[in-house]
C-alpha cells in the first residue's frame, strides 16, 4: 500500500482547501485504517471553515459522514475484517465515563475529539478510526448513503427519540431542509402527524412528498395561526426546531401546546426568543439534542436499509473538486446532500459492473 495519500486540506480558517499529497496515517493497536469511499458534505463543514463553534488544530482534514472499507486493522482488532465496508461513530472518548456507560457517547467527558471535525475525517484517500467507534455498513446499501448515518440521519433519529419520551401524536418541524426530511420520514413512520415549516417553497414541496401533511413559510403573517387550527386544542404535542434561531424559538412557543416538548436541534448564537414565563406558566419541556448515540446510529443504518429512510443526494464531487461541492451547500443550490466520492468507490462500481 501506499505510503502517501491525497487529501483536502483546511490550511487556515476561512481559506479553501488545498488539495495535497500527506503520509497515509497509522494505526494503533486498537484502531483501523480505512480506505474512503465517499463522504457526505455537512454545514458543520462551513462552520468548521468559517471557525464557527468548532476550531480543529490546522492544517485539518475535514469529512464527517464518511464510509469505507476497512483496509488495515491494529494487533487488537477482532470485530472487523479487511473488505467490510464501516462507518464511524464520530464521537471518540479516551474512557468511560457516566454518560458513555448509559450509552449517551456524544456526551462523554473526556473526549479525544470529533472525527472530520476536530479528529481527521473523510476528504482524504484514508482515515482511521478506533473498532469500537465503528459500525458495519449492512449488505447492499450504498455507502454514499450509510455514511449519511454518521450525522444527517443519526441526528434526525436522536432528535425524534428526545421529543417522543411521552406519546406524541403531532409535531412541527422547523426546517425543512436534509434533516428535516429525514425527520419527517421517521415522523411518517411513526404514525404522527407533522407539519413543516421553511422559508423555501422546494423544501415545502419536499415535505409534502415526505409526509408533511401540512406547510408554512416561515414568512407567512398567519403561519401561527395556521398551525394552531390544524394540530387543534392547544397546539402541537412536539416541535423539533432545527433552526436554532431567536425568531424560530419564540415561534416554537406558539406552536406546542401546553406541556409540550420543544427540542432544539440547531444551533445559533441567538438567545432563545421565548419568556421564562411562557415555559413556567405553560409548563413547556425544551431538551437539546446533538447528533446521537451509537444505538441510535446502528438504528439509523437498519432504517436505511429497510427503506424507511431515503435521504436525496444531491451533486457529487471528486476529492479535487471539494471547494466546489462546499460552495454548492453554501450558496444555498443544494437539493439534498453534497456527496464527495473517492477512487475507491469508483473502483468498487466497476468491479460490481465488471468493467
Amino acid at each position: 500500500m501506499n505510503t502517501r495519500m491525497r487529501a483536502a486540506l483546511l490550511t487556515g480558517i476561512g481559506r479553501p482547501l488545498e488539495i495535497r499529497e500527506v503520509p497515509v496515517p497509522r494505526i494503533g493497536p486498537d484502531e483501523v485504517l480505512i480506505r474512503t469511499l465517499s463522504s457526505g458534505v455537512c454545514r458543520t463543514d462551513l462552520h468548521v471553515q468559517d471557525g464557527l463553534a468548532y476550531v480543529p488544530r490546522l492544517p485539518h482534514i475535514m469529512g464527517h459522514e464518511p464510509a469505507g472499507v476497512v483496509v488495515e486493522r491494529g494487533a487488537a482488532v477482532s470485530d472487523f475484517e479487511v473488505g467490510q465496508v464501516v462507518v464511524p461513530h464520530l464521537f471518540v472518548a479516551d474512557r468511560d465515563c457516566r454518560f458513555t456507560r448509559a450509552g449517551a457517547h456524544a456526551q462523554a467527558l473526556h473526549l479525544r475529539g470529533i472525527i472530520g471535525v476536530t479528529l481527521p475525517g473523510g476528504f482524504a484517500e484514508y482515515f482511521t478510526a478506533p473498532a469500537g467507534n465503528l459500525l458495519k455498513v449492512p449488505e447492499g446499501l450504498d455507502p454514499r448513503i450509510a455514511g449519511l448515518s454518521s450525522c444527517a440521519v443519526v441526528t434526525a433519529l436522536h432528535a425524534y427519540r428526545r421529543g417522543t419520551v411521552t406519546p406524541a401524536e403531532t409535531a412541527v418541524v422547523i426546517g425543512a431542509g436534509g434533516i428535516g426530511q429525514i425527520v419527517l420520514q421517521i415522523l411518517a413512520d411513526a404514525g404522527i402527524a407533522a407539519a413543516a415549516i421553511d422559508a423555501r417553497e422546494d423544501n415545502l414541496a419536499a415535505a409534502a412528498r415526505n409526509g408533511a401533511g401540512h406547510t408554512a413559510l416561515a414568512s407567512a403573517p398567519d403561519r401561527v395561526a395556521r398551525i394552531r387550527a390544524w394540530a387543534g386544542d392547544d397546539g402541537a404535542d412536539l416541535v423539533i426546531d432545527l433552526v436554532g434561531s431567536s425568531a424560530s424559538m419564540a415561534d416554537a412557543a406558539q406552536y406546542v401546546r401546553r406541556r409540550g416538548r420543544i427540542v432544539v436541534v440547531g444551533e445559533e448564537p441567538d438567545f432563545p426568543g421565548i419568556s421564562s414565563t411562557t415555559i413556567a406558566q405553560r409548563e413547556l419541556e425544551i431538551v437539546g439534542s446533538r447528533n446521537g448515540d451509537r444505538r441510535d446510529q446502528q438504528d439509523a443504518l437498519r432504517l436505511l436499509a429497510e427503506g424507511v429512510i431515503t435521504p436525496p443526494l444531491d451533486e457529487e464531487y471528486p476529492l479535487e473538486r471539494s471547494n466546489e461541492a462546499l460552495a454548492r451547500l453554501r450558496g444555498g443550490q443544494a437539493r439534498g446532500r453534497v456527496v464527495i466520492t473517492h477512487e475507491a468507490l469508483r473502483d468498487q462500481n466497476r468491479t460490481k459492473h465488471g468493467n
